[in-house]
Order: C-alpha cells, then sequence, then structure tokens
C-alpha cells in the first residue's frame, strides 16, 4: 500500500472518501486504479476526496471534480483505461497483462445488468431483469470452472488487470444486490464464489477495500435516497 506520508513519491491517486470523509469510500474505478498501484509494488501516495467538500488542491488538478485521478509528476490522468494502461506502460513489471481472450471476454457485461437491476424502480421489471443478471454471473461461473482459467483468478494464480477490473465490482454486485433487491449471489456457483474468496484473501485486496456499508451507503445516493 501505498505511504500517505511520503510527499516525496512523483505517484498520487485521488480517491473518493468515505462518509467520514477521510477513510476509503465506495468506488470500483478507484479501487481498479489502487489495486494495479499495490500489485505493482511501487510506493505512492493516496489522497482521499471528500466529494461533498473538495478541497482546492484536487480542483486545480482536476477541475471537473472526476475521481479517481493518477498523477504522476507533470502527468494527470482522469480516464480509468488511460490509467491503467500508462502504469502497465510505464512501471512494467511485474506486468499486469493478460492475452487471454476468453477470460477478458468472461463477464463483461456483468456490471451493466446489475446496475440495470438494481436502478429498477418498476416491479414489473425486476424479474427479467435479475435473470439478465444471474444469467452473466452464471456465465462467469461457468468460465472460472473451466480449463480456460487456469489458476485462482481470471487467467491464473495471480491478479492481472482483468481482475482489477472485476472484482470490485463483484463486490458491490455481493453486497448491494443482496440489500436493495434480496438477491444473493447463489451457493451453487461455487467457482464465482471461490474467486471472490481468493481475492478477499490477498493483502493487496484487503488494503483497497472500504467496509460493506459504503456500498450501501454509496448505492443510497445513486438511487436518490440520501
Amino acid at each position: 500500500m501505498g505511504d500517505m506520508n511520503n510527499s516525496n513519491d512523483t505517484i498520487e491517486l485521488f480517491v473518493r472518501a468515505g462518509r467520514d470523509g477521510k477513510s476509503l469510500g465506495d468506488c470500483v474505478f478507484c479501487q481498479r486504479i489502487f489495486l494495479i498501484l499495490c500489485l505493482k509494488k511501487v510506493s505512492f501516495n493516496i489522497t482521499t476526496v471528500d466529494m461533498n467538500k473538495k478541497p482546492k488542491r484536487f480542483m486545480d488538478i482536476s477541475p471537473g471534480g472526476k475521481i479517481p485521478v493518477l498523477v504522476d509528476g507533470e502527468r494527470v490522468l482522469t480516464d480509468v483505461s488511460e490509467m491503467a494502461d500508462y502504469l502497465e506502460q510505464t512501471i512494467p513489471e511485474p506486468s499486469l497483462r493478460s492475452t487471454n481472450k476468453k477470460a477478458m471476454m468472461a463477464g463483461i457485461d456483468v456490471f451493466q445488468r446489475f446496475s440495470r437491476f438494481i436502478k429498477n424502480d418498476d416491479s414489473s421489471k425486476d424479474e427479467i431483469l435479475r435473470n439478465s443478471l444471474q444469467k452473466e454471473v452464471a456465465s462467469l461461473d461457468a468460465f472460472l470452472k473451466s480449463e480456460d482459467s487456469p489458476g485462482k483468478f481470471l487467467d491464473g494464480d495471480t491478479m492481472t488487470q482483468l481482475d482489477c477490473n472485476m472484482l470490485p465490482k463483484l463486490h458491490h454486485i455481493r453486497v448491494a444486490s443482496k440489500h436493495f433487491k434480496n438477491f444473493e449471489l447463489p451457493e451453487e456457483y461455487d467457482g464465482l464464489w471461490a474467486y471472490l474468496n481468493a481475492a478477499y484473501e490477498t493483502e493487496e485486496f484487503k488494503d483497497t477495500m472500504y467496509p460493506d456499508e459504503e456500498v450501501i451507503h454509496g448505492w443510497n445516493k445513486h438511487l436518490g435516497r440520501v
């Protein structure tokens, strides 16, 4: 994990703060880049931003107030995919690349289907959207149990860029679907659960995690309930 007190580091990641304005808040995109930095095992600064009281320094760097923001010297990046590519190019070891095309496609629509399901307020459409999400989750589970996924993660026994993108989203799906829609990831999807549990056991995922309550609070805001 980055040393927040080391002002000599050139890399700084600005992420969403939690409800207290200081601790880590819920953001799958912030966690994606945070994970990459931790897996790269480089020294960096992590700065949490209270989105209700954005400090001037942050707004000077990111006038649009977008989160996350990656700063490396004079370089400022606000697009998450560009951040991931930039870190892979500038910090090539350890490599987090994957050339497994089937792994790249596995569960590619799962977060989009989850978002449609959880944002839906028309009860007549809930079953269709739930089934759509479950179908994509089942497809991901099937991939994880196949020979095309050779290890604990999507493409081996160590996390790659693919996992940094997928795992934070699955965590949100696990927590928010149960809380808001009474939908739990089925126990029989043992490939999916093994995948999630493998992530929960890594130091990198633990270091970049936030409490389940932050996930619930974040989705309450998305849904206009707070």
